[in-house]
């Protein structure tokens, strides 16, 4: 059964997963461009973004319209949050405005979505228990960032047509990053061999709950891996102190075309947006094996394929 929300990774099972991925499939092998898929017809995407976002937001944008829903964009500043409303009555306030458009139509389906992002963890999950409606975490915080594991899955599934005991390593900042957070419940969850790298001050305290090796060298990353997740540094969310110096990360941990070239068959993928000079070398995101481009073009399709399968469980 596919869940109503997605909070966290953790609402999907493997089937779930594999759902997500044949839907996507169907509609990247279908979709041509202006043509519009109805399966949102009649819904209403609620763009809920009170934090920054190029990738996530157009992406989501794009896969409303292609799915026919309404969009409506939604941000803190001009609106009366700004002015000191909660965001309960924001959102109630919302609601009641969507009920008012859709008081004559089917109870069968929800009438909104709420795709939601924010600096503060927590703040889907705090949505989802005032609204009625579907709500879908686009990145809260330090917690998760569940829509970006499935198209970097999505898109390993892609080349290697099988993830169970695929060998990835998670590279960088993994202290701060909710996507690493969301990849290493995800790629579990299809079976995957998960390690991390990072240097010890950008690595949580309290590992036992992952069960996660560590490895010490870039060099045995490399040998050991077969595919690359490499993480921004998160200066935004960054006390200072937690590293020595940018050069000496760089040093130990940035992935460049010395290293990256010892392995041709090692594919490597970012979440974006990616600082060049500092954990990837500008030369190896032109290289075959570098998915990052093709990561972004799955994001459209994976989330249209995850706001469809919500959209159709009530």
């Amino acid at each position: 059964m596919f869940p109503q929300n997605l909070i966290e990774a953790g609402n999907l099972t493997k089937e779930n997963l594999f759902q997500i991925f044949e839907k996507a499939k169907y509609f990247e092998e279908n979709y041509t461009n202006g043509i519009k898929f109805p399966d949102l017809k009649g819904l209403t995407t609620v763009l809920a973004f009170f934090e920054n976002s190029t990738r996530t937001k157009l992406s989501f944008e794009l896969a409303a319209q292609r799915l026919s829903a309404d969009v409506l964009t939604f941000t803190t500043a001009g609106s009366s949050l700004a002015k000191g409303e909660s965001l309960a009555d924001t959102i109630r306030t919302i609601d009641a405005m969507l009920n008012t458009a859709r008081e004559n139509t089917s109870t069968n389906i929800p009438k909104a979505m709420y795709v939601v992002r924010n600096k503060f963890s927590g703040v889907p999950l705090f949505i989802k228990n005032i609204t009625k409606n579907t709500v879908i975490n686009a990145g809260d915080g330090k917690h998760e960032h569940p829509t970006q594991a499935i198209l970097d899955a999505y898109t390993l599934f892609k080349h290697y047509k099988n993830l169970e005991n695929l060998k990835i390593t998670i590279i960088g900042d993994i202290l701060h990053s909710r996507v690493a957070r969301s990849n290493i419940t995800m790629l579990q969850t299809l079976g995957a061999k998960v390690k991390l790298f990072g240097p010890g001050t950008l690595l949580p305290l309290h590992l036992n709950c992952w069960n996660l090796e560590i490895f010490d060298d870039i060099d045995e990353v490399i040998n050991w891996s077969e595919a690359i997740i490499l993480l921004r540094l998160q200066n935004e969310r960054m006390a200072s102190g937690l590293l020595p110096s940018l050069e000496e990360f760089v040093k130990f941990y940035q992935i460049n075309l010395n290293n990256f070239a010892k392995k041709d068959k090692i594919i490597l993928i970012h979440p974006g947006p990616v600082n060049y000079g500092v954990e990837l070398d500008y030369g190896v995101s032109k290289l075959h094996n570098s998915m990052i481009d093709r990561q972004v073009t799955n994001g459209v399709f994976t989330r249209m394929a995850t706001m469809s399968l919500l959209a159709n469980t009530v």
